[in-house]
């Protein structure tokens, strides 16, 4: 109750001088009842006073109600004020609080209008943003990403297969192809020219000289950060601690229309122009250049796996791939970005695939320096990876002692040269299979003579078990013997 703490100061009082903690049950009430009555009666003129200070008497309450006379929490109603579940009476009349389930609450008409109106506004800005109306597109890819896809749109888009052709009917909107970099032509062929610049590629690695091939240079372009599990499941979206607005990104006619869609689902993008775009492409390049070829080193590894147990071995192939592209500057801490990405993804398998649109960029960079008399291989840990893994066309590094191409002879000359240290590298790839082959057969024989010498040892307890148990039989059969022999009486 009100003065409890001060009625139990007076209570010890009382047995200090009296030599009893019990004075008489009517003096304590009326303790309480005086000392409540006047912190209540305190409390109200203090409140009143305020409200007067601040004009909540005269005018109607234009901000919510001071809490000073509240002995329990505050609780706002929906008009935007205060209600309290004890306000002495005289409070309650000044401030128009009617009765309400839990307490009390101001009056309607003591709210203004333009308090009302402003909570009103504010409760819509704050409630959750409504999905974006997507014009329908065509998807063409009816896997993971493709049906993604679909579910972010507005319920109207055209979902294909890969080996379908558009209907006379296709919406009119982009185009998202999500299959695989290799299936590009098989879709190109069934997509009419005249909407080639709706296209829309989502596939990993450089596709740049593949499209200005074709007439398509300028087409749009996403670099897809967002991952979906399996079939049907909500894509996780590509943040780190050291990209918290996300990492995937679009540029072309229908990128802002790429990031509405993403947005539906909760996903970032990021419209970039063309340097942004060109830099971001070659980031996302080098990731996984970098971490597949690195983790195809020790099979079984995982993204995870490099980032954390191979961290000086993919910082410095980032490093060493970054130096290479031509005419692109990155932003600071490159291999600390592309690890932070690493460690969102660290459940992925790492594996060299695709391998012209990826890690062959890099490779064809190594030849181009090489079959033009360069001295310097721009990325000799990539060419070591592969030539560890037999993969692309490798060339030997560093190109000491060679002199710039003058004339057809010598490019012939080097281009021997080039055929015998492939030559060289085939021999050794069949070396080391047959080398592997080799101990996979002596493991074989090793584990035969185990098994052998274990059967042998199995075999030699069980004769042994046996020689013991005649040996016990022998011994019982002696025994019983001489007991006939004592129990026999004499003739």
């Amino acid at each position: 109750p009100p003065g409890g703490q001060l009625a139990r100061l007076i209570h010890w009082t009382w047995a200090q001088r009296n030599g009893s903690f019990f004075p008489p049950p009517d003096t304590m009430a009326n303790l309480r009842s005086l000392i409540g009555t006047g912190l209540v009666a305190g409390a109200a003129l203090f409140v009143l006073l305020s409200a007067a200070r601040d004009g909540h008497v005269a005018t109607p309450a234009t901000r919510p109600v001071t809490s000073a006379f509240a002995t329990r929490p505050m609780i706002r109603t929906n008009a935007g004020c205060m209600r309290s579940a004890a306000a002495p009476r005289s409070v309650r009349h000044a401030f128009g609080m009617v009765p309400r389930q839990g307490g009390f609450a101001v009056r309607a008409e003591t709210v203004d209008k333009e308090t009302a109106e402003g909570t009103a506004a504010k409760d819509v800005a704050t409630s959750a943003p409504e999905k974006k109306t997507i014009p329908p597109a065509i998807i063409i890819g009816a896997g993971r990403v493709g049906q993604a896809l679909k579910d972010m749109g507005s319920g109207e888009d055209l979902l294909l297969g890969r080996h379908d052709f558009l209907p006379d009917d296709a919406p009119d909107g982009p185009i998202f192809i999500a299959t695989r970099n290799n299936d590009l032509d098989a879709v190109l062929a069934k997509v009419p020219e005249e909407r080639h610049g709706d296209l829309v590629f989502m596939q990993n690695g450089h596709l740049q000289p593949y499209l200005d091939q074709r007439n398509l240079s300028d087409a749009t372009q996403v670099l897809v950060y967002f991952a979906v599990a399996k079939l049907g499941d909500p894509p996780t979206d590509g943040i780190t601690d050291l990209n918290p607005e996300g990492l995937t990104a679009a540029h072309g006619k229908w990128a802002q229309a790429a990031a509405d869609r993403f947005a539906n689902a909760g996903l970032s993008c990021k419209v970039l122009d063309t340097d942004a775009f060109e830099r971001a492409m070659f980031e996302k390049l080098i990731w996984i250049c970098s971490f597949m070829l690195v983790g195809a080193q020790y099979p079984g590894a995982t993204v995870g796996d490099v980032e954390a147990n191979h961290t000086a071995e993919v910082t410095a192939l980032i490093n060493e791939l970054a130096t290479a592209v031509p005419g692109v500057e990155f932003e600071p801490q490159l291999p600390e970005r592309l690890r932070a990405y690493a460690r969102s993804v660290a459940h992925f398998p790492t594996a060299v695939k695709e391998f012209e649109w990826r890690n062959g960029y890099f490779n064809e960079l190594s030849k181009a320096n090489y079959m033009s008399g360069g001295k310097v291989d721009p990325c000799p840990l990539h060419s070591d990876y592969l030539a560890v893994l037999g993969m692309g066309k490798v060339v030997p590094y560093s190109f000491k002692g060679y002199r710039p191409i003058y004339n057809q002879k010598e490019l012939e000359e080097q281009d021997r040269i080039l055929t015998e240290y492939e030559k060289i590298r085939a021999e050794t790839k069949e070396r080391l299979e047959k080398e592997k082959r080799l101990k996979r057969e002596q493991l074989r024989k090793e584990k035969e003579a185990a098994n052998l010498a274990k059967q042998e040892r199995e075999l030699k307890e069980e004769e042994t078990m046996k020689a013991r148990q005649l040996e016990m039989a022998k011994t019982a059969a002696e025994e019983e013997t001489k007991r006939s022999r004592r129990n026999k009486p004499d003739a």
